[in-house]
């Protein structure tokens, strides 16, 4: 079981000279999470991006990168391009997200030929520490795939379980969240949830138990499951969740972190190297748990 988030600090720690390529690192929330990964004997960036500006933000934080390598590129999709040809080239073991868009982070990473795409699907998921949930549970996919059918949510699935095994959880429990847990056929996410639930009893879907479709209230909670009556392998102890598209994922995630008060690590799954990916927005500790999470997840 996953307690804290701090479990990714301290499996991060073990590993040794892990270096993190940081595309335009130009961003002070991204500089303040990499003093903390730096203080903490976690890793040692490789700062990508407009020299001047990181310089500047680095010397008002009191963040000392003299010591660091800095390749001057002012273009952020350039700074972007740079760094994932670092982390392919063997020169990083991670790369993580400074002053970005989403689509200028994601392009020189899904690059046919330049990029680090390794996979049949491309996911994204995020790991979240609530105060009303008793251990740490992931979530998929609230930043890339948009409408998956059911054979990419079945990859959404088995991406994420590699990760979990990573880390040391041989089994997770996936819950198929939907709106209700019986199988409607005017509700398409719960035929797929029932269909992910038979892969998974057949073996193709491995390394896990699956079970869905659940409600909200069945996935998180053992009282509900009991007052409903319901006969579940997963229900009330969920490890990973999956939604059924990225408008329900980024408002589930969204709700947890605002207004929930949860703690997350956002990464993407299906490339050569383990790769972060939080909001612009995020705070300077979902940014560091992030950058935590994939470095713990390096060979």
């Amino acid at each position: 079981m996953l307690r804290t988030l701090q479990t990714f600090v301290e499996i991060a720690k073990a590993k040794t000279d892990k270096r993190i390529a940081v595309a335009a690192a130009e961003d002070r929330t991204t500089l303040q999470a990499l003093k903390r990964i730096v203080e903490e004997g976690i890793a040692t960036p490789i700062l990508v991006g407009d020299e001047q500006k990181i310089e500047k933000f680095s010397q008002e934080i009191d963040f000392d990168i003299r010591s660091f390598r800095l390749i001057d590129v002012k273009v952020p999709f350039k700074a972007c391009q740079k760094a994932v040809e670092l982390v392919r080239e063997g020169e990083a073991d991670v790369l993580t997200r400074g002053l970005l868009s989403t689509p200028d982070y994601l392009r020189p990473i899904l690059h046919k030929d330049k990029g680090l795409k390794n996979a049949r699907l491309v996911s994204h998921a995020a790991f979240l520490e609530m105060p009303t949930y008793h251990k740490v549970f992931a979530f998929t996919d609230s930043g890339i795939n948009i409408a998956p059918d059911v054979n990419d949510k079945a990859l959404m699935i088995q991406n994420c379980v590699k990760v979990f095994h990573s880390v040391g959880i041989d089994n997770p429990k996936v819950s198929v969240m939907a709106a209700t847990e019986g199988v409607k056929t005017a509700i398409p996410s719960t035929i797929d949830a029932a269909i992910l639930t038979q892969m998974n009893r057949r073996g193709s879907i491995q390394g896990c138990v699956v079970d869905g479709p659940l409600s909200v209230d069945l996935t998180f909670s053992k009282e509900s499951v009991a007052h409903k009556g319901m006969d579940t392998p997963v229900g009330g102890d969920a490890d990973l969740i999956l939604l059924p598209d990225i408008n329900a994922a980024n408002a589930f995630y969204k709700s947890c972190t605002f207004l929930g008060g949860a703690r997350g690590a956002s990464f993407i799954m299906g490339t050569m190297a383990p790769i972060d990916f939080p909001s612009r927005s995020d705070s300077i500790e979902t940014k560091f748990y992030s950058m935590a999470c994939v470095v713990a997840q390096c060979h």
